[in-house]
């Protein structure tokens, strides 16, 4: 079995890029998200603010869910409008942890397909394959996907799933033709005996062909209510189930199939005997799992928000967030035009309405506008001293990667000169900025100096990569990728007396 992984002292520093990943993850777990709704005086409004405000975001959800019908008309719009806002915040939390677990899980990985003799993982070029593409690099995961298909060591059903990740990397690269004939090879009855393996290899083309949006959404959701209704799934089927749903416009049966898995389980873990008879042990998770959790949230906050736009007084708000909500699902021309109505609002607040107009700038910039773009964004940041403002324009340009080097140099001297729990979410937007840019020491700098040092919990009084996730673990199990992906490395890496190595 994989042992736990031991809690060690930090890597040294040309691991640097790696453990740095994860103060992203904690300064958007522990203070890096945007201010919360008003808190409401009155219970469960009251009650499931109190746990946003810590981050509790799956706690705060249901509490709001499982009052919702209870509600008159009035506050059912505020626990709308503040439920979508959760779900925002748990999308937010999630994609940094896929960067986070991107940063470990692909250096891992290569360091296992590395390996030679006895020792060598069979499985690993699968999960390497699979990472790449959900990261966005098809040609490289294609490559990778093409020698598991070929290994006739792999298990069929695997082979057959190879197959499938070969067509989505197909499709990324525009060869849809090809793509469709890999997709209806897949056919599960080919090679595979067992049923969890035929459900696995149904489900896993249903999923590609759902992401391509090949296949109409009563025929996704017919799929999947099929599959849902078997008594046992393996995590892998339950990951495939949730972006079925998703991509099946059904976001709520997405959710039920979420919570019902253990996400601190292993994908698939591969056992075998290694030189003298030792027992290796090595646990495989989905990278994909991370950003299709993400988009499901996004999908959630979306329906909320939509919800809460129907009530004339909630209205301004839930068309703020859902600006974000649907710049973040990729409806971009939607996002836009809930941005610039927002700001044309006379009696919106003048910070969120700067914030609305670095909002729509980053909209630009992913419809092709970047020199427009990085205009707006030099335009708010020289007329404004609000850190909350200047955060997020650091945060766009930190997601477009563009310089802006006027805007950062003077967000830079108003997060020095400001007081830092004030600046708080500024220095973790310059951290995220520095990161990106690769300079590692300016983004450690400002991350330290972001992190929330009133709440004294075991997260942040302790700055070492691993034990930070461990902490975190019993709130967000599905870090457990993550931690084992570190361990793993460090173990390989790091030989000493005091290693646990789970390889």
């Amino acid at each position: 079995m994989t042992r736990r992984p031991a809690r060690r002292r930090p890597p040294s520093a040309r691991r640097l890029p790696l453990w740095l990943a994860c103060w992203v993850v904690i300064a958007l777990a522990a203070g890096g998200g945007t201010g919360a709704p008003a808190r409401g005086a009155e219970d469960p409004l009251g009650a499931a603010t109190k746990l946003y405000e810590k981050r509790r975001y799956e706690q705060a959800a249901r509490v709001l869910e499982d009052a919702l019908d209870r509600l008159d008309a009035a506050r059912r719009a505020q626990a709308q409008l503040l439920l979508g806002t959760i779900y925002l915040r748990n999308a937010d939390l999630h994609e940094a942890l896929a960067r986070t677990a991107a940063a470990a899980e692909l250096d891992y990985l290569g360091k296992l397909l590395k390996t030679g003799g006895e020792g060598r993982s069979r499985y690993a070029r699968l999960y390497l394959a699979e990472a790449l593409l959900a990261r966005g690099n098809a040609r490289e995961a294609g490559r990778l996907f093409e020698r598991v298909r070929a290994d006739a060591g792999v298990e069929s059903r695997y082979r057959a799933i190879a197959g499938i990740g070969l067509g989505s990397a197909l499709w990324a690269q525009r060869d849809t033709a090809r793509a469709r004939g890999l997709w209806a090879e897949a056919v599960p009855a080919s090679g595979v005996r067992d049923r969890g393996g035929a459900a696995e290899i149904a489900l896993a083309r249903s999923a590609a062909q759902g992401r391509a949006r090949g296949v109409d959404a009563k025929s996704l959701a017919r799929v999947a209510d099929d599959a849902a209704a078997a008594r046992e799934l393996s995590p892998r089927g339950r990951r495939y189930l949730v972006e079925i749903y998703v991509a099946a416009g059904a976001p709520d049966r997405a959710l039920v199939v979420a919570r019902a898995a253990d996400p601190g389980a292993p994908s698939y873990v591969e056992r075998f005997k290694a030189a003298k008879g030792t027992s290796k042990s090595i646990a495989f998770y989905d990278l994909a799992l991370l950003t299709d959790l993400a988009q499901l949230y996004r999908e959630l906050a979306r329906r909320r928000l939509e919800q809460a736009a129907a009530d004339a007084r909630m209205k301004p708000s839930a068309e703020y967030y859902l600006a974000e909500a649907l710049g973040g699902l990729g409806e971009y021309g939607e996002a836009l035009a809930f941005a610039q109505a927002f700001v044309a609002r006379p009696q919106a607040p003048a910070q969120y309405r700067e914030r609305a107009r670095a909002r729509a700038a980053l909209i630009a910039h992913r419809q092709g506008r970047s020199a427009e773009a990085e205009s707006a964004w030099t335009a708010i940041a020289e007329q404004t001293s609000d850190p909350e403002v200047l955060a997020d324009v650091v945060l766009g340009c930190a997601d477009a990667q563009a310089k802006c080097a006027r805007a950062l140099a003077h967000a830079g001297q108003v997060a020095e000169a400001g007081d830092g729990r004030r600046a708080q979410r500024l220095n973790f937007a310059l951290g995220r900025y520095h990161l990106v840019r690769k300079d590692y020491a300016r983004a450690i700098a400002y991350m330290e100096t972001g992190r929330d040092k009133s709440n004294k919990n075991k997260i942040e009084a302790n700055s070492e990569g691993l034990e930070i996730f461990f902490e975190m673990s019993g709130e967000f199990p599905v870090v457990r990728q993550i931690q084992e992906a570190m361990q793993g490395v460090y173990s390989m890496e790091q030989r000493s007396a005091g290693d646990v190595r789970i390889l």
